[in-house]
């Protein structure tokens, strides 16, 4: 497999930060790659740093999702538009996970994997900044996640994935569009599909320039609720 990737990056009112993103991932990432930028509205307050960008960088491409709103959506417009065999989950404001890039690529080629999670939580990860209840609640899902299931990945929660495209195309997601409980789903069903997966710990530190966040804990709370729940009846069938 060669290595190249197409890096698909949702945004979300993220105009500070998307332009460090984008120069950052051009600077550091040295082989084959694309970088997608999907967006949901017109009113994006990013849209006119992104098409500067898209027109400055012939590997970038701006592209409107017109699907559904919501980053689930937005992802899935990305890939579906994305031209290499392996796709990655990014998200704008993650600025610190761009140095594992290059390793997670290699290590999904040289183990022949089809899906490899980010984590903060397992040795050499970290998670720093972004809101103080998100993050706790974060933790504690994927703790107990884990606990429950013994499922071999310590952040299912997180939105940062890489993949061979065929999974997600072969993967039937019916989470509903709120925040990035699709990656919670996506995780789960990955693992019950007995598709080969490993985790990669990840540097996080949440808007260190700013942005503005999705969060919101009751909608989040329920959609996620569901989702556990779910994965922790059809994980104990699986074992």
């Amino acid at each position: 497999m060669k290595k190249e990737i197409s890096i698909i990056l949702p945004i979300h009112n993220e105009k500070d930060s998307l332009p460090i993103m984008i120069r950052l991932l051009n600077s550091s990432i040295k082989f084959t790659k694309e970088i997608i930028i999907v967006y949901d509205t017109e009113k994006e307050n990013a849209l006119n740093v992104a098409k500067e960008l898209s027109d400055e960088f012939e590997n970038v491409k701006l592209i409107h999702n017109t699907k559904a709103r919501g980053v689930k959506h937005a992802v899935d417009v990305g890939i579906q538009n994305a031209k290499y065999d392996v796709v990655m989950i990014f998200a704008v404001d993650e600025i610190f996970p761009v140095i594992a890039i290059d390793k997670m690529l290699t290590h999904l080629i040289e183990n022949d994997l089809d899906f490899i999670s980010g984590t903060r939580y397992s040795k050499g990860g970290i998670r720093l900044g972004g809101s103080f209840l998100g993050a706790i609640f974060s933790r504690t899902a994927n703790k107990l996640f884990n606990l429950f299931t013994n499922i071999p990945l310590t952040d299912c929660t997180t939105g940062i994935k890489m993949m061979k495209k065929k999974v997600w195309n072969e993967i039937q997601l019916e989470s509903k569009p709120i925040g990035w409980a699709y990656a919670f789903e996506l995780t789960i069903k990955v693992y019950l599909g007995n598709y080969k997966v490993d985790e990669f710990p990840l540097k996080s530190v949440d808007r260190l320039f700013g942005g503005s966040s999705t969060f919101k804990f009751g909608p989040w709370l329920i959609e996620y609720m569901k989702w556990f729940i779910w994965g922790v009846k059809n994980v104990k069938k699986k074992k």
